[in-house]
């Protein structure tokens, strides 16, 4: 069993552990998404333009953990208020 940092919630874990990996990079996390299987990788979108169009795949405490850039979401224009 790893030794894990006692009070620290996973998620400030990635954060901490993505600025090691790449400086900045943390603040331009959108979203983590943590799959039900254990087996499954750990996904944390990222800003478009953050990776230069890539995708990251590293190993965080014995998970997979792919970091990819979001496609910005467009809003259809329509009328508001109806």
């Amino acid at each position: 069993m790893a030794a894990r940092r006692v009070g620290v919630p996973m998620t400030d874990r990635i954060l901490e552990f993505l600025d090691e990996k790449q400086p900045g990079l943390k603040s331009s996390v959108w979203k983590i998404f943590y799959p039900m299987r254990d087996e499954q990788p750990i996904e944390v979108s990222v800003k478009p333009g953050s990776l230069a169009g890539g995708t990251l795949e590293l190993d965080f405490e014995g998970r997979k953990l792919i970091v990819k850039e979001e496609p910005v979401e467009r809003r259809p224009a329509g009328r508001l208020g109806m």
